[in-house]
């Protein structure tokens, strides 16, 4: 079957409200959004378009711009999408699109790109667009490359799919850092990765604390299948691979159980389980809390404080921060 493509981008507050319209184009198959990794874009006052064509597959919590890239299973007419986006950008004062063939040299505010896709093996794709990562103690690579890493490093073999976690976002990398700093200071030995994604945290974890045992939890089932392949790939014997429901619930739920527990998902879910960490994790214990913003750290700290933490270390990168802090004693 042939699919063509329309990409576009978008703002920040205006993605879901494209992502459902776009679902009405005639021969719709699906809709995607990616990063765009333009440097220097700060504002989001215009809809920029320069180099458009090429998207980035990997991480994202946040972004100001966005792009969209809708699937159709038959060619569209240009006339009919340009209406159709145009007649939104309207309704809701923004910049009105126009079009552009990909073989122009010439780039254009506000452009929409229309091609035809080439076939292809999109999740090998996917996969070798993920670089090989060295965070302190770690070496994070994916099954399409050759293990080649320092002997004085820890290699972790991750494929990323379609779950959050390959250790390229900001968030990940500082999670490792802090799992190198807690190596440091203390020995844990029952260790929750909450919101696993790939698995990656947990599986550093027993990689660095060999005599641990690893609970791994996620919401989503296709994480939970991603992260029991991930834990072969590394020749790691496991089965507490839990999805978050009431069947599964008791299982990983025990009062004062963990030393350590992982947290790498963002700011309201983290506050929603502040009761949670506080009744399972052991008295003088660490949790990692990632996935926020440098400037919601302070209210995710004064957030656990009421629950019995307090901050232990911060680390910071770009954008991002993640927070290490010890329960009471």
């Amino acid at each position: 079957m042939d699919l063509w493509s329309v990409r576009f981008e978008i703002q920040d507050n205006f993605k879901n409200i494209f992502s459902e319209y776009v679902e009405d184009f005639s021969g719709y198959v699906s809709s995607s959004l990616f990063v765009n990794d333009e440097k220097g874009k700060k504002k989001c006052t215009n809809i920029y378009s320069k180099n458009i064509a090429i998207n980035k597959f990997g991480e994202f919590h946040q972004n100001q711009i966005w792009v969209i890239e809708v699937l159709l299973n038959k060619k569209p007419d240009i006339n009919t999408i340009k209406c159709k986006l145009n007649y939104l950008a309207n309704e809701l004062k923004t910049t009105e699109y126009c079009f552009n063939d990909n073989d122009s040299k010439e780039t254009y505010a506000n452009t929409v790109y229309v091609s035809k896709v080439v076939q292809k093996d999109w999740l090998k794709y996917n996969r070798k667009s993920f670089p090989i990562i060295n965070v302190d103690n770690f070496y994070i690579y994916g099954s399409h490359f050759n293990k080649n890493c320092s002997v004085n490093k820890i290699p972790v073999k991750i494929d990323a799919a379609t779950a959050f976690g390959t250790g390229s976002h900001e968030t990940t990398k500082c999670c490792l850092k802090a799992l190198s700093f807690i190596f440091k200071i203390s020995k844990s030995f029952r260790i929750l990765d909450y919101g696993c994604g790939t698995g990656i945290l947990g599986i550093a974890s027993k990689k660095i604390f060999k005599k641990s045992k690893i609970t791994f939890v996620d919401i989503d089932k296709d994480a939970v299948k991603l992260t029991k392949e991930n834990l072969k790939l590394n020749n790691i014997l496991l089965n507490e691979v839990y999805l978050t429901n009431s069947y599964h619930t008791n299982k990983y739920i025990k009062k004062q159980f963990y030393d350590l527990i992982f947290a790498n998902i963002l700011f309201i879910p983290l506050k929603k389980l502040a009761p949670l960490f506080g009744l399972i994790i052991k008295p003088n214990s660490f949790i990692i809390l990632s996935g926020i913003l440098n400037e919601q750290i302070p209210y995710i700290i004064n957030f656990y404080n009421k629950y019995g933490f307090k901050e232990k270390k911060i680390f910071c990168l770009n954008d991002w921060g993640t927070i290490i802090m010890k329960s009471n004693p």
